[in-house]
């Protein structure tokens, strides 16, 4: 718990996402650098109704996205 409290995470926020579903999908997930599928990982704080979201890339070792998402 407190690695992950020491990561810098944000807020999910909807805004951000535009165009067709494809184009949605495609910037959830694929990988910014070299555009292949980003491994996402989930770790659900049920006390607070919060999931925290990382993302990598195993292709080109991208480490970059780590967003929360609110439940509620």
């Amino acid at each position: 718990m407190s690695q992950r409290n020491s990561e810098s995470y944000e807020f999910e926020y909807f805004e951000k996402y535009f165009g067709d579903a494809a184009s949605v999908t495609r910037t959830i997930e694929d990988c910014p650098c070299c555009q292949s599928k980003l491994i996402l990982s989930h770790s659900a704080d049920s006390g607070s109704l919060l999931v925290h979201e990382s993302a990598r890339c195993f292709d080109c070792d991208f480490d970059g996205r780590k967003l929360i998402h609110i439940m509620n």
